[in-house]
């Protein structure tokens, strides 16, 4: 076994969008010709696998068997898990979003935003957006992506990067045919495309801040992610409301940042070789036992 592994982020970013944004900008094509737009989607959930795949890909060819250990106790395992704060990540978007409607109901938006969304692909919108998006994306994100860079950087350079990363990373969404990002380009308001990669940036702090709390849990991330997009996407919620749940977010954001300091204080931190040294210092308390 290695005694330690170097994460390579500039790696796994330039490839996640190289392997993402290729399909994607097939997409674009497919999605503007008439007769193949119902294959536009296929296309796109083909790119939404880059950043696993990438992830994979680098985790299991790297050769370390304590990383692929890691990886592979942090999918499945429980345990470090913290039910406090699961239960934080379950009720904050919800309450993030209901407050957001009733708002936005002060100035004049329509009350039918508490209903559930009525769309006619709901279902699959439901798969995607709350299943499927959410378990392949943090299996890159989490799984590699986010350490990567916490090993060369603090915490709070860490997820400032990563929130700007996570967010460009969508680019392409918008000229694609069919997908949510495509229907705000399509509104009177650019301010509503501007809010989207707005919005990720304190989900991103949230996120990340939950993920380790949660012991590095991928499994935790996911319920994380997929909590996001149930608030955003299940109810009937405005674009109005949408922007100030992105002001309520921020300010949930900052106000984690302030109240534990410490850990976006926090330098940087190579998870894998502060397990081998450890796992060197009890095996030397053993031997001089």
């Amino acid at each position: 076994m290695k005694a330690s592994y170097e994460y390579r982020p500039v790696l796994f970013f330039f490839t996640a969008y190289v392997v993402t944004w290729i399909p994607w900008c097939l997409g674009v094509y497919v999605g503007s010709q008439e007769g193949l737009e119902a294959y536009a989607a296929l296309v796109n959930l083909l790119g939404l696998l880059g950043p696993a795949a990438v992830a994979l890909c680098l985790i299991l060819m790297s050769g370390n068997e304590a990383l692929k250990k890691d990886f592979k106790n942090r999918l499945i395992s429980l345990r470090g898990i913290r039910p406090t704060y699961l239960i934080f990540a379950v009720v904050l978007p919800p309450t993030m979003m209901c407050t957001s409607i009733w708002l936005s109901l002060l100035i004049g938006e329509p009350t039918d935003q508490f209903q559930l969304a009525g769309t006619s692909n709901l279902l699959a919108v439901i798969i995607i957006a709350l299943v499927l998006a959410p378990m392949i994306e943090e299996l890159g994100w989490r799984g590699y992506g986010v350490d990567s860079l916490r090993a060369k950087t603090g915490m709070m350079h860490t997820t400032l990067l990563f929130s700007v990363l996570w967010s460009a990373w969508h680019a392409p969404l918008f000229l694609i045919s069919g997908t949510y990002q495509n229907e705000l380009t399509k509104m009177d308001n650019p301010l509503f495309v501007v809010n989207f990669f707005v919005s990720v940036i304190p989900a991103a702090f949230i996120a990340n801040w939950l993920y380790y709390k949660n012991n590095r849990s991928i499994a935790a991330a996911v319920l994380v992610h997929s909590t996001l997009n149930a608030a955003a996407v299940l109810l009937n919620s405005g674009q109005v409301a949408k922007c100030i749940a992105t002001l309520l977010y921020a300010a949930v954001a900052a106000t984690i940042v302030a109240i534990d300091r410490s850990a976006f204080a926090e330098g940087p931190r190579n998870f894998i070789r502060s397990d081998d040294r450890r796992r060197e210092r009890a095996q030397s308390h053993r031997s001089e036992r």
